[in-house]
């Protein structure tokens, strides 16, 4: 009797033993299943992302494509005078700018001495042409003011007087804004307003350039 039982427990101990390690394949099984199937779904999330910046990129690339051969094909307009417009087409958008009059001041403006001979002042409409709005500090911070048509000139420094109105802000499409454009500068029977040369070499607009005579000119 005591024999039997002794069996009938061994038995039944190596049932449990048998179902415990069944039941830890089985666990085991799963964990690993689980963790294959999580792994696959983050690469398939991986590779979505990565499909998706692709394609983002290379829209980016044609629409940046398609923007420098619009500014590379925009004629250039070099010889505007005084109320004439003249379009630009740049990376930032489309806009016309008409440089409405000059006025030529003297040495001192407003308790502010010239770094050269005197200070000059431009009046100066932008009409936004483009689908999107336009930063008129964007705008003015590429112009300059200069006497010869090479070499560098000399820019925008309307912020200092109080009796003048710098560009701020937005430029919604089809609106206007007018303020004006002031900068110290030689003496000089001609002057010339226009884009920085280093912003045309760029290849960010195309250029355009008033010739101011200085018979012309407010004094």
């Amino acid at each position: 009797m005591r024999k039997s039982l002794r069996y009938l427990v061994l038995t039944l101990a190596i049932m449990l033993v048998l179902g415990a390690c069944g039941n830890n394949n089985a666990d085991n099984n799963n964990s690993t299943q689980n963790a294959e199937n999580n792994s696959t779904n983050n690469n398939a999330e991986v590779n979505d992302n990565d499909n998706t910046s692709e394609n983002n990129t290379a829209e980016n690339e044609d629409e940046l494509s398609a923007i420098l051969k619009t500014i590379e094909e925009a004629d250039d307009q070099l010889n505007l005078k005084l109320g004439e417009t003249g379009s630009y087409v740049t990376t930032l958008g489309t806009y016309d700018m008409t440089v409405t009059s000059a006025e030529l001041k003297g040495y001192e403006f407003e308790g502010y001495e010239s770094e050269l001979d005197c200070w000059v002042v431009l009046d100066i409409t932008i009409k936004n042409t483009s689908d999107e709005a336009l930063q008129a500090e964007d705008l003015m911070e590429a112009m300059e003011l200069t006497e010869t048509e090479e070499g560098s000139g000399y820019g925008d420094s309307s912020g200092a007087f109080e009796s003048v109105e710098e560009f701020e802000g937005e430029i919604a499409p089809n609106e206007e804004k007018s303020a004006q454009f002031v900068a110290y500068a030689y003496d000089s029977d001609t002057y010339f307003f226009r884009k920085t040369s280093g912003n045309i070499a760029g290849g960010s607009s195309n250029q355009v350039m008033w010739k101011i005579e200085k018979d012309d000119m407010k004094q």
